[in-house]
């Protein structure tokens, strides 16, 4: 399978996995870059809007909850900042040992976010396939909602609301879903190996949120968008580990997507064989002859790399209208 096609099956799987981890990596020769971005972008398959839709920087409410000493790494980001503020609404009283705050996320529809989700995770572990996650996410919409295998659901009560808790296949998985009064539908995602401790873990998850009054800011938003594209709600997703950061904003509809990821670590699976190259905004680009994937480089002082899931998406002037915004303010990263 070329490079094109594991991209490909990536962001074809964006909202449909809520359990995967996201990694990007910084600071590597092109070899080592090359083969980790291609696993990140596979990782990117986990970011969802219905178990830790994964989002926005700039999260200024956890700033001073970060702690002195912590076994996260610095992500060098930007000044923050964007055009809309999403609230989380709510956040987890507990969380087991070790996890720190590493994605945001939100559904934007229209002038307003619909869905916001974070995810916490522990630093990974050498030999550890993928550390395990707790997301908290409010509201919901299908189209990003993630679609995992059942293995089993019971009623359960978190704190006099009734609810389902379900099990997931094959990788031991649990949720809780449940909407108090007056409220949008709550749902703590978590992912470990052994069932019975995910069940445990989104149990006290969900039984510990508390009120949040904090807001994040959206930077990134799309220009000039293709119809049926033009009017639907869209996904932003913050990704952030391991020293840098990636964003990915994914519009889709029920006959086709369009996905465009930023950072400074994303690279190009183009070649020069069936691709042209040219200029967006003073930037160097690479288009594959088909127009369903391009890359720029250094636009607006990242990488992007823009991909539609088919053929006469004008992917060039969706890239060319693309409002990047700032880049990220990193600061939150690692907090409770």
């Amino acid at each position: 399978m070329s490079d094109a096609d594991v991209i490909r099956a990536a962001i074809e799987a964006i909202a449909d996995d809520a359990h995967s981890p996201q990694h990007i990596r910084a600071a590597l020769d092109a070899r080592s870059r090359h083969h980790r971005q291609r696993r990140l972008l596979l990782r990117v398959a986990g970011a969802t809007a219905s178990a830790g839709v994964a989002g926005a920087g700039g999260f200024a409410a956890y700033r001073l909850a970060r702690p002195d000493v912590t076994a996260f790494p610095e992500i060098a980001g930007g000044p923050g900042g964007g055009w809309l503020q999403a609230a989380p609404r709510w956040r987890p009283g507990w969380l087991p040992d070790g996890f720190g705050l590493t994605e945001l996320g939100v559904v934007v529809d229209g002038s307003g976010a619909i869905v916001v989700g974070r995810t916490w995770r522990r630093p990974q572990r050498e030999g550890e396939p993928r550390s395990p996650s707790v997301s908290v996410t409010t509201g919901w919409l299908e189209p990003y909602s993630a679609k995992s295998t059942e293995a089993g659901a019971d009623g359960v009560d978190i704190n006099g609301t009734p609810g389902r808790l379900t099990t997931y296949t094959p990788d031991g998985g649990a949720s809780v879903v449940w909407q108090p009064a007056g409220e949008p539908r709550l749902e703590v995602g978590v992912s470990f190996n052994d069932v019975e401790r995910a069940r445990s873990v989104a149990l006290r998850v969900a039984r510990s949120l508390r009120r949040d009054p904090g807001t994040f800011t959206i930077g990134p938003r799309p220009g000039w968008l293709p119809e049926p594209l033009a009017d639907q709600p869209w996904l932003y997703t913050l990704l952030a580990a391991d020293g840098t950061w990636l964003q990915s904003v994914l519009i889709r509809t029920t006959s086709a997507e369009v996905s465009l990821n930023a950072g400074p670590a994303v690279e190009s699976p183009l070649g020069t064989e069936d691709t042209e190259e040219f200029m967006i905004r003073q930037a160097r680009a690479r288009r594959s002859t088909r127009g369903t994937e391009l890359f720029a480089e250094q636009l607006d002082d990242r990488n992007v790399f823009a991909y539609a899931s088919v053929e006469g998406i004008d992917l060039t002037r969706i890239v060319e209208d693309f409002d990047l915004g700032p880049a990220p303010d990193m600061t939150w990263y690692g907090s409770r």
